[in-house]
């Protein structure tokens, strides 16, 4: 069931600070907070505390958690958390301040769960009936295993899962499956076990079903004619499981970004996420930001059912994963757009499979649908890629911050690219781990020299280009026109504006899918000459749209012109 509009619940800002000398940044942060916040006991808690950036939750949060936390939190809508941003951005020292939400996304469930136990069901493809590694066959991951002889290829990788958890299914659990080593940022505890709760928008034994594309051991455990198994791109390879959310609909900013944090202190060497939202921001950017410059490759979903890639895939710091189907079609329901890296199978994959049964749990294999599974399937192949030719020996060549680009380049030419591919929206093709394991290794000076020439620092993209991304595929000369007319101002100011309230009016028209389509509306018209659907009654009919939402004061007043 599509959410018609994304319902957003308020959980803490994240802000980072530049210390005085001799201070250091928890004073910093400290104090800050005092300043902004005075008398009010906001909790500090480190998201990466020697570069200065930190989490601050308000008092009134920071109870148990239960329904009467969820009361409170509710208390502090949208707009108030812009505010409270707002007014801690606004002190000296501050390099930036955000709301982080958790976020019912409008993304539809991933599709394809069978209606039954048996072979077919939901949009499973016919031509997958008993074909159980098609998928595999797709990426041309068995000639990638022929590659390493004896050794179970992808051993020696560590891949860290922000997912739902994980179950004790038979396809995945081994001493592969790291489990003494996740955590659980859901119940703060370091049991990532996925309770199987059911409901609406929620995934139960989706971390099951996504780990076991990454690293279910060949064959599965129990191979006949007829019985269903997985086998996983990466079966030598190691999982921590770290259980985020409870459901890939609904997402935590807080959490996806601490999950990540905590996957880069244990060392993994890759980081699947099968999650994804329509809003990013700096906390969510700076933690894969720093995964890559600690030598870890990052893979997203594209996400499913929306027009425009989500967040974390759409930083380009991370791969982009889109879904294909075994007919190497795009899948009809995978996100696209030219911030899609790469494209693997996502449509009708088998998976292992987790229901809850009364109060026991039932294992099988079905299944499944979504860039979730296209993902985790890429990530199994960046394991292969990092085994085959000794992660160590690569960081020597080129430096752990290097490392991730020169997967992607490597993956990208190494690609099986299908006559009439969307190179423009799926990226330059499918996967192809054969190829990309052959491929030759770029010589390191030229490896190095490129990336000396590029700016050290990460280029964040300026505001009205993460809103050109959100309403793709208007351009950007129509986007900016169509926001001018929005926010009642030119466009020489409009770059100043959007600076100031461009996260916030993003959110806005990321989780709003009606707003989004006027205004995608509005931007194409104004690029082909036009003025937009009805001119001025149509940017007043949207203007009020935004105005239906919770907003700050800041915004409020950019979008009246008059004091609030």
């Amino acid at each position: 069931m599509a959410v018609r509009r994304s319902s957003v619940r308020f959980e803490s800002l994240a802000f980072q600070v530049t210390p005085k000398p001799g201070q250091s940044p928890r004073a910093a942060a400290q104090g800050t907070l005092r300043r902004a916040f005075p008398r009010q006991g906001w909790i500090l808690r480190p998201l990466n505390a020697a570069a200065g950036e930190f989490e601050a939750i308000p008092p009134s949060l920071a109870a148990p958690r239960g329904r009467s936390q969820r009361t409170r939190a509710l208390s502090i809508h949208s707009g108030r958390a812009w505010d409270l941003a707002y007014r801690l951005r606004d002190q000296a020292g501050v390099v930036y301040a955000e709301p982080l939400f958790e976020i019912q996304s409008e993304e539809q469930q991933p599709v394809g769960r069978p209606r039954s136990r048996g072979l077919s069901g939901g949009d499973n493809d016919p031509g997958t009936d008993r074909n159980f590694e098609w998928s595999l066959d797709a990426l041309r991951v068995k000639e990638a295993w022929a590659l390493f002889g004896s050794d179970d290829p992808g051993t020696g990788i560590v891949v860290g899962h922000p997912d739902t958890g994980y179950t004790d299914h038979p396809e995945i659990l081994s001493a592969r499956l790291l489990s003494t080593s996740g955590f659980d940022f859901q119940d703060d505890d370091d049991d990532a076990h996925d309770p199987l709760v059911g409901g609406l928008l929620r995934n139960p034994g989706h971390g099951t079903g996504t780990s076991s594309v990454i690293f279910s051991g060949q064959g599965g455990p129990a191979v006949s004619a007829t019985d269903p198994f997985v086998s996983g791109t990466a079966p030598g390879a190691s999982l921590i499981p770290i259980r985020t959310t409870k459901s890939v609909v609904l997402w935590s900013m807080s959490r996806l970004v601490r999950a990540i944090r905590y996957a880069i202190a244990k060392k993994v060497h890759v980081i699947s996420i099968s999650l994804g939202g329509p809003v990013g921001g700096s906390a969510l950017h700076n933690a894969v930001i720093d995964a890559e410059r600690s030598g870890v490759i990052v893979l997203c979903a594209a996400g499913n059912q929306v027009h425009f890639v989500v967040f974390p895939a759409a930083f380009d710091e991370v791969l982009a994963v889109a879904a294909s189907r075994i007919d190497d079609s795009q899948w009809p329901g995978s996100c696209r757009g030219p911030a899609v890296d790469i494209t693997a199978p996502g449509s009708s994959v088998w998976r292992a499979r987790t229901a809850k049964k009364g109060s026991a749990a039932t294992y099988d294999v079905a299944r499944g649908s979504g860039t979730s599974f296209a993902v985790a399937a890429a990530a199994g192949v960046a394991a292969l890629w990092l085994a085959y030719h000794d992660r160590q020996s690569l960081i020597a060549k080129y430096g752990a911050d290097r490392l991730s680009s020169v997967f992607k380049s490597q993956l990208q030419a190494s690609c099986r690219t299908p006559p009439g591919w969307d190179t423009q929206n799926f990226g330059p093709g499918i996967a192809n781990a054969e190829a990309l394991l052959g491929e030759a290794l770029p010589d390191a000076r030229r490896v190095r020299a490129a990336r000396s020439r590029s700016v050290r620092a990460p280029l964040r993209p300026e505001p009205l280009e993460v809103l050109a991304h959100l309403l793709a595929p208007a351009p950007l000369s129509g986007v900016a026109r169509a926001l001018a007319e929005l926010l009642q101002t030119d466009e020489a100011r409009l770059p100043a504006v959007l600076r100031d309230v461009g996260a916030e009016l993003a959110m806005q028209i990321g989780t709003d899918p009606l707003l989004r389509a006027r205004l995608r509306a509005a931007a194409t018209a104004w690029n082909r000459g036009r003025r937009g659907p009805r001119g001025r009654p149509q940017a007043h009919q949207t203007r009020r749209r935004v105005l239906q939402h919770r907003t700050s004061k800041r915004l409020r007043e950019e979008l009246l012109h008059k004091a609030i």
